[in-house]
């Protein structure tokens, strides 16, 4: 292919990384696990399925959806906690589907890719099952665990990966993602104050036309730290309920980021503290999430 390597990249940023990858792949010394880690939403799984795009192509692959659709390619596995039964967490059965797909040879690439999206959700089973397949890498995989806790893995798989490490984006990418969407000068600063350089955030806001959501949860918790305390613990109810629980990691990821744009306030400081905690258990299904929600929502 003579397109030149800066043009394949859509993604916006991580000059370095791109580079690194770019190298690796022309000298074919890619390693056979890499963890991408750095805050939510700041790109990494789309930098990932970008890289497998590239390195497909660099391959010589004749398949033309390998590039395209790297999500219908034989030749790439990603596996998540919505993949998995429980929709919460990573089991050891989705593990065994790696093993599977590491033992076939690649169907019309060179490699074939295994992407673990969210890995912080792999049970301790999974994670003890996925360590074998770390020992004995195959000469034809190669392992991307993405995720925004990685002291949440075991220190055996951690030290059998190469770490990636992503970080914020500027302001100035960020307004440039903006820059074609349709929003008032005011919504416009909200957001990329909001998004703190998380760029995956700011697209999904706008692909999804959520900002909406964004506003919802902002007002909540604004109201909630002025309610009395039988008003919270109604609310902490509902947000834990089988209907709502699912969402329950995306509010208070927002309620985060919100408060993250008001530190100057000693109120925002200490509710932001408990949040961060709040956070690490709403991630984390097998902890009592009501429990751990009543808690914060009490200490307002």
């Amino acid at each position: 292919m003579n397109t030149p390597f800066s043009m394949i990249w859509q993604i916006i940023g991580f000059e370095k990384n791109k580079k690194l990858f770019v190298n690796a792949i022309k000298d074919g010394s890619l390693s056979h696990a890499y963890l991408f880690s750095g805050q939510e939403m700041i790109g990494k799984r789309t930098f990932a399925l970008e890289l497998i795009s590239l390195a497909a192509q660099l391959s010589g692959s004749t398949t033309e959806y390998l590039v395209v659709e790297p999500l219908s390619n034989p030749d790439i596995l990603v596996v998540n906690a919505a993949s998995s039964e429980s929709g919460q967490t990573i089991a050891i059965e989705e593990v065994r589907k790696i093993k599977n797909f590491v033992s076939l040879s690649p169907y019309a690439a060179k490699h074939k890719f295994i992407v673990i999206d969210d890995a912080h959700l792999m049970t301790v089973e999974a994670q003890s099952a996925l360590l074998k397949v770390l020992e004995e890498p195959s000469a034809s995989s190669i392992l991307i665990l993405v995720s925004a806790y990685p002291e949440a893995l075991l220190p055996t798989i951690f030290s059998r990966c190469q770490e990636i490490k992503f970080f914020p984006h500027s302001r100035e990418s960020i307004n440039a993602v903006l820059a074609g969407a349709k929003l008032s000068k005011t919504t416009r600063e909200f957001l990329v104050e909001f998004a703190g350089g998380r760029i995956g955030l700011v697209k999904r806001i706008i692909e999804e036309d959520s900002f909406g959501l964004v506003e919802g949860a902002v007002k909540k918790i604004m109201h909630l730290a002025k309610a009395d305390i039988n008003e919270r613990l109604v609310v902490a109810q509902k947000l834990t309920d089988e209907k709502n629980k699912a969402e329950l990691p995306r509010l208070v990821f927002y309620w985060m980021l919100y408060l993250r744009t008001r530190l100057g306030e000693p109120k925002a400081q200490k509710m932001l503290k408990g949040l961060l905690a709040l956070n690490e258990i709403v991630n984390k299904p097998q902890y009592n999430q009501r429990l751990a929600l009543e808690s914060f929502l009490i200490s307002l």
